[in-house]
């Protein structure tokens, strides 16, 4: 008598779309340089839209051809992001990993109501939600960034708002006096200065070569209870 075959191993057929397209990137490493360039761009450019649409600034209007590239080299939190995510993913997917090369282990540990929490099953809908593991968690590492990114254009957004940071005293080409009001940067492209009154609440965009100078100004101290009362009622 024959012994039984082994159980089926773990193949092309359980291979997942992401694991497809690594192999690729495996197989041409420049293609990765430029998925991960574009990628960042991509990011970038989310978040600068809604950066900008807390000042009712349209920046896809402003912005020139090359701004679209360099967008997202501009901020280097966007690789932090980036490598931060794809560590995340690796970790995440580690108890599905050790279940495919440990199955008799998975099965016993997963008998037991707490090892179905550190090792879920495949079938489990509240882990998966019946995609691939590797899958599921790219979509949910995309919709966490976008949301980390968000709430953090948001808090920068607010900030500027409030008079904390980027505090500037504005001075126009050919001229020797200031910009009245009080100003502070909300970024800069290939052809433009995006600046926001602090005074009159509102957006000005000045092509480059309108501006003479940014000349920063500090910011005015926080009182006990952390609001800033630094602006001046004109």
């Amino acid at each position: 008598m024959t012994d039984p075959p082994p159980p089926a191993a773990h193949g092309p057929q359980d291979e997942s779309a992401i694991a497809r397209l690594w192999r690729v990137f495996h197989r041409e490493p420049m293609l990765l340089v430029t998925c991960s360039y574009l990628f960042v761009s991509i990011v970038g450019l989310w978040d600068s839209y809604w950066f900008y649409r807390r000042f009712d600034l349209p920046i896809l209007e402003y912005m020139q051809a090359s701004d679209y590239f360099v967008t997202g080299l501009r901020r280097p939190v966007y690789l932090f992001l980036l490598a931060f995510t794809l560590g995340a993913s690796v970790l995440i997917l580690w108890p599905e990993r050790w279940r495919q090369r440990n199955p008799e282990r998975a099965e016993r540990l997963q008998a037991r109501w707490w090892g179905r929490l550190l090792v879920p099953k495949r079938s489990d809908w509240w882990a998966y939600f019946g995609l691939h593991p590797e899958t599921m968690v790219t979509l949910v590492a995309v919709m966490v960034m976008a949301s980390v990114l968000f709430t953090h254009s948001n808090d920068r957004a607010t900030a500027i708002q409030r008079g904390e940071v980027n505090r500037v005293a504005v001075e126009l080409a050919r001229s020797d006096l200031a910009l009245p009001g009080q100003w502070s940067t909300l970024g800069t492209s290939s052809a433009f200065v995006f600046l926001w009154n602090r005074t009159e609440q509102r957006a000005l965009v000045v092509p480059i070569e309108g501006v003479g100078s940014l000349l920063p100004e500090a910011s005015p101290p926080a009182d006990a209870d952390g609001s800033n009362d630094g602006e001046a009622t004109p």
